[in-house]
């Protein structure tokens, strides 16, 4: 008896703990959009959220006056390959204490989206 109220209790919170997750409903951008991209590969860890910069990373906002989605890639695949053969980013790259990381196993697909957004946003 014991075991079968236990039973009855469990499937009672699970129920419940399902329903509030429903009607909540889920946060954050859907898996795999552009903007779930940002976070999950830790871009606004250093970015900031909307793409301000942070003392850890400069702002994304307007960039698409600077940069093309071709230079876009290549920089997100190789950092430093690409800071070393463009001496109008070595300035920043010294302002900020954290290494942009390679995104060299990232699919091209993914960081094509991820260039768009913040080329586009």
């Amino acid at each position: 008896m014991k075991t079968t109220r236990c039973v009855y209790a469990s499937i009672a919170v699970a129920a419940v703990a399902v329903l509030t997750f429903a009607a909540c409903g889920a946060s954050g951008p859907p898996p795999g959009s552009p903007e779930a991209l940002y976070i999950d590969l830790g871009c606004a860890k250093c970015h900031g959220d909307n793409r301000e910069g942070q003392r850890s990373g400069p702002a994304l906002v307007k960039i698409g006056d600077h940069w093309n989605e071709g230079e876009l890639l290549e920089y997100l695949k190789s950092p430093r390959t690409f800071v070393e053969s463009n001496p109008r980013l070595s300035y920043l790259d010294e302002q900020y204490p954290i290494a942009m990381p390679a995104y060299a196993t990232t699919s091209e697909e993914d960081l094509r989206k991820l260039a768009e957004y913040i080329l586009n946003s």
